[in-house]
Order: C-alpha cells, then structure tokens, then sequence
C-alpha cells in the first residue's frame, strides 16, 4: 500500500497520495483531484510530505552523457539513475528524473525500472528524430511560404490533400485549414492558382461532379449482336446528319417513298441489363461532353462497334414510321437492321434539302413542327455558343443554324414520341419522359428578352415509368429513345424493345425489366445525370472565363433580356449571362461591355457597361 502523503506520479503528472478505501486520491500541484486504482500509479518518493516539490533543474548535458555511458543497454532503478545524474536522491531530484526518462530518446520506463538503450537502438531514434524534426521544419516552411501564395510543384506532397479537397475528391482538408484557407473546395482552387500550381486551365468540375476521367474499360458481349433476326436494309440510303465535329453518330435518317425510317445504333445488343457495361453506364448516366473532349459512357468498343456510318455496314435498331393525316405515328414499326449510312455535316445536308428523300423527309419535319406548335409546344431561340480546347488554344464560336438540323430535331422527337406508343400499345413498362405545361406566356416581349422569358417559365422535365404528355414538346407521349451510346435512359428504353422483340418471336426468353426496377435504375441515373449537366455547364463557363482573362480588354455588345432593380444581359459573342448594377434599360436594346474582372474559382464574371445603343 502507498503510504499516505507520499509523491505518486500519474499519467505524466506527480501528485500527492492518500488512501480512501479502495482508491487512492490524488491532488495535483494545481489542486485538481482524481480517485484512482493503486495500481495505476507509480510510486516516486515516500511520504510524508507537506507540499508537491518543483521538480529539479535538468542535469547537464555532460552528465546526462555520462551516465547513459554507464548504463547503456542495461536496467537500473528511477533511484539509481537519479543517483547518477545528481548525486543524491530527494523529491525534487526524482521527480525530474522520472520526467526526463518521459522526454529522453535514451531511456524507457517499465515495470521492472528504466531501461537504458544500447548505442545501436539509441542511433536508430536519434536519427527517426532528426527527419521528424527536418520534415517538421520543411512543413512549417511549406506552411509560412503557402500563406504568401509561394509554395512549389516541389511541395506537392503538402499541397496533394489541398489539390484533392479542390477536386471534390475529398471532404475536407486539415492543410487547407492550416493555410488558413476558406472551408470550401473552390478557396483551395483559388489558392492553387494563386501559387501557380494550377493553370486557367485547371478545370475541375468533371471530378466535383464525381465523374470517371476517361471510358470505362469494359466488355461487350459481341456475340449478342444477332441474336435477334436482322432486316437487311443496306439497300435504302440513310444520312447521319450532324454537326462537322460530332464524333459519335448515332441516328439515321431514311425515306422509301412511304414510310420514314429512322435508324437508331444498337448497343442494347451487346450490353444487356446488369451486364458490367450496363451498370457501369447506369452509374455515369450519360457522356459527359466538355471543351476539352468527351468522357463516353459506355466502352469505346461501343462507338467503333455501332456508331452509324463509321463502318461500311452497321448494325441499328431501326423504326419505321407511317404518320396519319394529322402527323402523328400510326403504323409502327422496329426492327433490328443492317444499314448503310452515310455521314452528312448540317452544312452539306443543308444542300440536299431541295430534291430527293431529304427533301420529303424536311417536309414532314416541317408539317411535324407545326403540328407541335399548334399542339402547345414551345420553341426557345437563344444563341448558342460553343466552347473547346483546339490543342492548347481556347476557341469560341457561335453556333450556326442550319435548316437540316430542324429536320434531325424532328425526326428525333417522332421516333421517341413513336416508341412510347409502340411500349404503351403492348404494356411494356418503359422509360418515358414527361414535361408538364409551362406558366402563362400571355404578354411575354419579343425579340431575345422574350426567348428568356420563356425559358424562365419552363417547368423541369422528368423521367418515369407512366407516360404522361411533354407538353414542352406538343407530344401526348414521349420517351427518349434515339441516343443509346450517350444516355443511359435510351440505352433502358432499347433494351427494353429488344426484350420486348424477343419474347414475340421466344414465349421463353428473358422477360422485359419489370417496372420497380426500371423507375429504380431512372432514378438512380437522373440523379448523376444533373451533376453531369451541372459539370457541362461549370466547365463551359470556367474556359469562357478562362478565355476572358486571356483577353482582358474585350469589349463588346450585350443585349438586355430582363430589367428590374439590376439588369440581365445576354452575350451572344462569349454564350454569357451577366448583371449589371440598376435597370431601366429598355429590353432588347444593346450595351456595349467591357471586361472588368472574374474569379475563375467562384466562376464570377464581371462586366461594366461603357454606352447604350439602339
């Protein structure tokens, strides 16, 4: 039993004993208490003493030396080693003992005393702490030249957890913290390219948005391809028509006099549900397209395989469509094909608009619009602008309309409106896409103000497995259905047909998905699919800005599209919105702009308007 006022010491603090029943009570030099087993306690100094002693001034360095020499590699007692490095044992003399053996490399308490490292084990922790200490001192250095926004590629194994926390990669970062930074992703952008670490040309929305960087590498199960019976239609012309730099064609169009054919690629014949493609493509929803070039959903096998007109034959899902009177799909049918298809630029289809199967086709295009318009659709005109890295330059350009792009809208829209009646004419639950009808468009102004207007006045659309109308488009039902190798919602509604065609010709083949699971696999791709447009969007934006702090003296015109306290502008030049301080300028009217400032980490863009314009 410890006697009763005697020096105790407790996880690294001496105190003074006295025992209480099963427990001993301590008091510390600072009058604080604690009740504890005796067991836990190491007995320095037996009492009785009056007060807590001050522990004695830390033995010479010489004599430190001195007695490791003496002991080295052996055990002795606290009050032997305190002999040694004083030459007396007391309170106060034991106490610093017994703190130093806490603080010394060359010591370790035990049970059985105080164990004296040899010269080897003694070398190996001298040498652990100088690089403790060395690499300390580099992060410290690191730390005090991060807050100057001076830190090096060469600091990288600091820096890596602030890069990681700006890429969405991780949710905090204790660096960034210690940098005295923002909590937030884009204050260690911000930061990064203070410290040019980071380029204008840094883009990290794709990764915020948790999306792979590159295509999944994955098989396809090509011996699928024919499983179904293919129509042989090499024989009736077919266009790809699309813009000149589009790389991954995957509609058709075709006329026989009779019918419109539109031939759709075929994936969903060599990527069946829970198929690790499919899973694969359910979880990235769709392709990502950014400035700097896409990131595809599925496989690159996938496009060298069914991208139409990339082959001399491809193999397709193709729907013929006979429209009654009213231009509505009446007689309809889908196939698998083998077709022919030649790649068409809008500008070189535009050419072919006049005579042949295109020119019908643009008539039924145009009759269909039409039909839409009168039926409550509505048509958004804003400039568009595209924006990509040529090499190392970035490059705007605005989009240029062309009347065949008109003609692909339109037979998009019937082949998808098409393929939701053939799903609901048999009950085959379906991946179908509604639009509720927009607000009021009663008084809406003209010219571009009133093209934002109306976009203002758009509800969301929404994927479901009822059909209801997308009265955005003037169809009374509607399921996306034409991009299978970009979008993970076409790719269900073909593997959907397919199973569909199937069981028809096999009673015994896998049935279609059932409808839980397919509005489970919907949402679960909806949701990726808005942080998908979302990234679009950020990246689009951030090279915009990009190009701006590259060009710091633009200048140009803007056009009013919404005044009210503070006045929206559109850019038709660089594809931005953009507010200015006070409104009363007249919709439509054109200010001239310049460039004021941009945060590219926030994706802020500042402009100042120099005069108003008619």
């Amino acid at each position: 039993m410890i006697p009763n006022s005697s020096m105790v010491y407790y996880k690294g603090r001496a105190a003074l004993s006295s025992n209480d029943k099963d427990r001993i009570e301590l008091v510390f030099a600072d009058k604080s208490t604690a009740r504890v087993r005796e067991k836990d306690v190491e007995l320095l100094f037996n009492g009785p003493l009056k007060s807590l002693p001050t522990a004695a001034a830390a033995p010479a360095a010489a004599e430190l030396e001195t007695a490791w020499e003496m002991t080295a590699g052996s055990s002795v007692s606290l009050a032997e080693l305190c002999e040694l490095l004083y030459g007396a044992v007391s309170p106060a003399e034991i106490l610093a003992t017994r703190q130093l053996v806490d603080d010394s490399l060359l010591f370790v308490y035990s049970d059985q005393g105080v164990q004296v490292r040899d010269a080897g084990q003694r070398s190996e922790l001298e040498g652990r702490q100088d690089r403790k200490n060395r690499e300390q001192a580099e992060r410290t250095d690191f730390i005090a030249r991060g807050k100057q926004g001076k830190a090096t590629a060469a600091d990288q194994r600091y820096w890596g957890e602030v890069e990681a926390y700006a890429l969405g990669r991780t949710a905090k970062s204790a660096m960034a913290k210690e940098l005295g930074l923002a909590d937030s992703p884009e204050a260690s952008q911000r930061w990064l390219l203070k410290c040019g670490l980071w380029s204008n040309r840094t883009n990290p929305h794709p990764a915020r948005a948790g999306h792979p960087a590159k295509a999944p590498e994955l098989p396809l199960q090509l011996e699928l391809i024919d499983s179904l019976p293919r129509t042989d239609l090499r024989e009736l012309p077919a266009w790809a028509i699309d813009n000149a730099w589009s790389h991954d064609p995957d509609d058709a169009v075709s006329w026989d006099g009779e019918y419109v054919w539109v031939h759709i690629a075929d994936p969903a014949a060599a990527i069946p549900p829970d198929s690790p493609a499919d899973r694969e493509a359910a979880n990235r929803a769709a392709t990502l397209y950014l400035p700097e070039g896409s990131i595809p959903m599925l496989p690159d096998a996938a496009l060298e395989q069914f991208g139409l007109g990339l082959s001399a034959e491809s193999p397709a899902l193709s729907f013929r469509i006979k429209l009654d009177e009213d231009g509505l799909p009446d007689d309809i049918l889908i196939q698998p094909s083998l077709v022919r298809v030649q790649r068409l630029s809008y500008e070189k289809a535009d050419a072919l608009l006049e005579t042949g199967p295109l020119a019908e086709l643009n008539r039924i295009a145009w009759q269909r619009e039409a039909r839409r318009k009168a039926n409550g659709a509505v048509d958004i005109d804003i400039p568009e602008l595209r924006v990509w890295l040529d090499q190392s330059e970035i490059r705007l350009q605005q989009i240029a309309k062309f009347r065949s792009s008109a003609l692909v809208r339109e037979m998009m829209i019937l082949t998808s409106e098409a393929a939701a009646r053939w799903a609901f004419q048999r009950s085959l639950p379906f991946p179908y896409y509604s639009q509720e009808a927009p607000g009021s468009q009663d008084s809406l102004p003209e010219g571009l103000a009133g093209e934002f207007a109306k976009r203002r006045l758009m509800k969301a659309g929404k994927g479901g497995v009822q059909p209801h109308a997308h009265q955005g488009l003037g169809v009374s039902m509607y399921a996306q259905a034409s991009s299978p190798l970009r979008r993970y919602s076409d790719l269900l509604a073909h593997q959907q047909i397919r199973a569909a065609l199937a069981r028809e010709l096999d009673p015994s083949a896998p049935a279609p998905l059932p409808a839980d699971e397919l509005s489970l696999r919907l949402g679960t791709a909806a949701a990726q699919a808005a942080a998908l447009r979302k990234a679009e969007r950020a990246s689009c934006l951030h090279y915009t800005i990009a190009w701006l702090l590259e060009h710091p003296d633009w200048q140009g015109l803007g056009t009013v599209v919404h005044s009210a306290a503070d006045t929206t502008l559109y850019i038709e030049e660089l594809g931005l919105e953009t507010r200015i301080k006070g409104g009363g300028y007249e919709l439509n009217s054109r200010l001239q702009l310049r460039f004021l400032k941009a945060e590219l980490a926030e994706l802020e863009v500042y402009f100042a308007p120099q005069e108003q314009q008619a």
